[in-house]
């Protein structure tokens, strides 16, 4: 089917871009950094918060939980409600069909039972004794899986633990080394008693030389079916625990990425081989990476490798091996106690089995929401917290990673506490201690100054339609049809409709004066021109911002035509027209008009003195 140019959605093709990252290449800046967002909705806290949980009731509907006060907000009615309560709130979730707020309640963690505060009961397992303490909580209902100490004064070392469940199974006391937990997720397999619980932390380095990182990154197994030891001393405990490296490394410079911050996880149709885990990583320099690895190849390096420091002859029901019916047997709980890690390392999907990408940034939080472009293809699309509180939006592409836009969603600058992605209506939600924002992930006025902006800016969300950038959500007619190709097609034509032929703006300059000619940049990957009567006249890039071009002597030559230009990826867009014009002289016939209309004033200011010369002397 053909496209007419100014009706239909443009295609475009991933290329060469100077914001295209790959393996073993990075970008600090992104393509178009946005001040003011588009389309957010706000509300403002009460006070300044130091901790928030967000939870998602329902589109629009946020729970936010904070010091003493269980905040609700409508985003789309703008209404909000408060609940106070002397309480730091760590976990809102949902429960076998009801909602669960649980809090520090002053050293004594209580649970509520939805907003009734006279609900309540104890939460020993769902949240801390007080509020900076690290902790992860699982709901896979009807069980709960927690990290948090059941005691405020005993069982300092952490555990992972079903704190919900028939069995109350927990982590041997030497399989971590003071571990930070990160992302704990359960992975349905095709054999339900096959199905695992795997979480994500970090742990002191057991390797203490000197170049050795003080830390590792792990992930770790367990078998959900599991029925704990044999024996009385192993009977509350899980036993197929084992843990393997992460690794996150730069094939080009050997640079380590060791030290997890967060992880997200992104299930795939294609089954639960495919889920996929995106490890958000840093290292001792501030600079980060995002790693991405597949449950699949997590689960071979546990079935195939052999224990870190056992040389021994493996037992017929290996450790770790998830069992039907049976007790994992005691010499095999007894081997996997003792040598905890495998010997394989989890590295990077293929093909190039290094980070997707890394830069400068030091980011703390990652979400990937997968998006249906209107070419039929899905694309995962990167939000990325940065330590200045602002979010990076990122497209992952067949030929790397796109930093596309920066967002500052506070009105002022401040860090982000929480964020949480609500992938059905696509919206993003992040709160700072002030305030809490919900920002539309198809932000497509910002590339709306022309068709070029649009398909530039190669975002799924967006496309050029009807004389306009519009999301990809909205519906065309047949002949109007959405399509934007961010595939790898070898050629893909691109034909925008030509610059409209807008009149230039008459600026009247005096002559030999100064004038400054002002073009704002707003891509970090074009290229800006001035150019006079057509030619040449200053480049700059987009380092410049904005692209001045001073004038400091209006002489005759320097009147006319100019033009200020971006060039990007093959497109010239025009984006200021202005036409410096000279004061005009008074003409021949003006001058005599004035001369004679001189003289005439004289004459009657001359005969009006004679008359009052005359009164004045009678």
């Amino acid at each position: 089917m053909g496209l007419n140019s100014h009706t239909a959605c443009l295609s475009v093709l991933w290329t060469s871009h100077l914001f295209l990252l790959t393996a073993g290449y990075s970008t600090v800046n992104p393509r178009i950094i946005l001040t003011a967002p588009q389309g957010e909705k706000r509300f403002h806290l009460d006070k300044n918060e130091s901790l928030t949980t967000l939870y998602l009731q329902k589109p629009s509907l946020l729970l936010v939980g904070a010091e003493g006060t269980l905040y609700s907000f409508d985003f789309e009615r703008a209404s909000r409600n408060t609940e106070e309560k002397k309480n730091y709130l760590t976990f809102i979730g949902k429960f076998e069909d009801k909602l669960l707020v649980c809090g520090t309640n002053a050293c004594s963690p209580t649970c509520w039972n939805g907003l009734d505060w006279n609900e309540s009961s104890p939460a020993r397992g769902l949240a801390p004794f007080a509020p900076n303490q690290n902790s992860l909580v699982l709901v896979d209902s009807p069980d709960i899986y927690s990290t948090i100490n059941l005691h405020l004064h005993n069982g300092k070392i952490p555990r992972f633990r079903q704190v919900r469940g028939p069995k109350g199974l927990y982590t041997s006391d030497t399989v971590m080394q003071n571990p930070q937990f990160v992302k704990a997720t359960v992975i349905k397999q095709d054999e339900s008693y096959n199905e695992k619980i795997y979480y994500f932390f970090r742990e002191d380095n057991p390797d203490k030389s000197l170049e050795a990182p003080a830390n590792v990154s792990r992930v770790a197994q367990l078998c959900k079916g599991d029925k704990g030891g044999q024996g009385s001393l192993s009977a509350s405990k899980w036993t197929t625990f084992l843990k393997a490296m992460l690794v996150c490394i730069d094939p080009a410079t050997k640079g380590n990425f060791d030290w997890l911050q967060d992880v997200f996880i992104v299930p795939s149709e294609k089954g639960w081989k495919e889920t996929r885990a995106y490890g958000l990583f840093s290292n001792s320099w501030g600079f980060s990476a995002v790693c991405i690895y597949s449950f699949g190849d997590i689960d071979a390096v546990f079935r195939t490798s052999k224990l870190k420091g056992y040389t021994a002859n493996m037992p017929t029901k290996r450790p770790a091996q998830c069992l039907p019916q049976n007790h994992t047997p005691a010499e095999t709980f007894k081997i996997a106690d003792s040598y905890p890690e495998v010997e394989g390392r989890v590295r990077p999907v293929a093909p190039h089995h290094s980070p997707l990408f890394h830069n400068k940034n030091r980011y703390q939080k990652i979400g990937v929401h997968r998006i249906e472009a209107r070419d039929g293809n899905t694309y995962n699309v990167l939000y990325l917290v940065t330590d200045k509180g602002h979010i990076h939006k990122m497209v992952e592409t067949p030929h790397g990673i796109l930093n596309i836009l920066e967002i500052q969603p506070f009105e002022k600058p401040a860090p982000i506490l929480a964020m949480t992605l609500d992938h059905e209506e696509a919206k993003l939600y992040v709160s700072s201690a002030s305030e809490v924002v919900q920002l539309p992930m198809d932000m497509c006025e910002v590339y709306r100054n022309s068709c070029e902006s649009c398909v530039l800016a190669k975002d799924p969300y967006c496309g050029w339609a009807n004389g306009d950038c519009v999301s990809s959500t909205q519906v065309f007619p047949s002949d109007q049809a959405c399509v934007v190709s961010l595939g790898d097609h070898a050629e893909q034509a691109v034909s925008c409709p030509l610059n409209s032929p807008d009149s230039f703006r008459n600026v009247t300059v005096e002559p030999f004066s100064r004038y400054y000619l002002d073009c704002p940049t707003k891509s970090h990957a074009a290229t800006y021109e001035w150019r006079h009567n057509g030619s040449h006249k200053q480049v700059c890039s987009s380092a410049h911002r904005p692209c001045l071009l001073l004038l400091e002597n209006v002489t005759h030559e320097l009147y006319g035509h100019y033009t200020c230009v971006s060039m990007e990826s093959g497109f010239t867009h025009t984006i200021v027209r202005e036409w410096l014009l000279k004061r005009p002289e008074p003409s021949h016939t003006l001058m005599q008009k004035s001369q004679a209309e001189a003289t005439s004033l004289s004459f009657w200011l001359g005969f009006l003195q004679m008359v009052a010369l005359v009164l004045l002397f009678q």
